[in-house]
C-alpha cells in the first residue's frame, strides 16, 4: 500500500501528540497545514467533494484517544456559539471559506451572563485554528465545496452527554 499523506500525518501526530501543551499544539497546527496542501491529490478528499458527506471519520486513536473528522457544508450553514467542554479541536479548511467569531463570556457585577465578541476571523483553504478548553466559538460557511477536517482532543459525543460541552442559543445568551 503506498504511503499517503493521510497516513503520514496519522503516524506524525501519533508520534508528536502528548496531551494538551504548546508542543502539542505548535506540532500539530503544522502537521495539518501540511496536510490541506498535500490533501487534494488524495482519493479520500476527491470522495469529499464529490460526495459532500457532512461528516466522515477519517482516524481514531486508540491510544491516545485524538480523532480526525472531515466535515463539508452547504454555503450559509450557521453553527451557534459554542465550546467544546474539556475537549480541545484543530479546524484545517481544504477548500473553500468559513467565518469564525470568538467570544468571552462575561459575568456582570449585577449577575447577568452573556458573550462578547473578541472579532470574527475568515478562514481559507491552507489554514489552521486551534480551540482550547472553554474557548466559545460560531462559525459560518461562506462558499460553496467546503471542506475542513476537525482533529479533536476526545470524542465530542462524551463531551455533550457529560454536559460539559456548551452550546449557547445567541451571541448575546447565556447558556442553553
Amino acid at each position: 500500500m503506498q504511503n499517503s499523506a493521510l497516513e503520514h500525518f496519522i503516524s506524525q501526530v501519533k508520534t508528536a501528540w502528548s496531551g494538551l501543551n504548546t508542543e502539542t499544539v505548535e506540532s500539530v497546527r503544522q502537521l495539518l497545514i501540511n496536510l490541506t496542501r498535500a490533501a487534494k491529490d488524495e482519493p479520500w478528499f476527491q470522495d469529499m467533494l464529490s460526495g459532500k458527506p457532512a461528516a466522515k471519520e477519517l482516524y481514531r486513536d486508540p491510544e491516545h484517544g485524538f480523532i480526525l473528522l472531515a466535515h463539508t457544508e452547504e454555503k450559509g450553514t450557521y453553527r451557534q456559539p459554542h465550546n467544546h467542554g474539556a475537549g480541545w479541536v484543530f479546524y484545517a479548511v481544504l477548500s473553500g471559506e468559513m467565518a469564525m467569531r470568538t467570544y468571552q463570556q462575561v459575568t456582570t457585577v449585577t449577575g447577568e451572563t452573556h458573550l462578547v465578541s473578541r472579532g470574527t476571523d475568515l478562514m481559507q483553504a491552507g489554514q489552521c485554528r486551534v480551540f482550547l478548553p472553554g474557548d466559545i466559538h460560531d462559525t459560518r460557511c461562506l462558499s460553496d465545496a467546503f471542506v475542513q477536517l476537525r482533529l479533536t482532543s476526545t470524542d465530542f459525543q462524551k463531551e455533550m452527554q457529560e454536559g460539559r460541552l456548551v452550546r449557547f442559543s445567541s451571541p448575546s445568551a447565556a447558556p442553553v
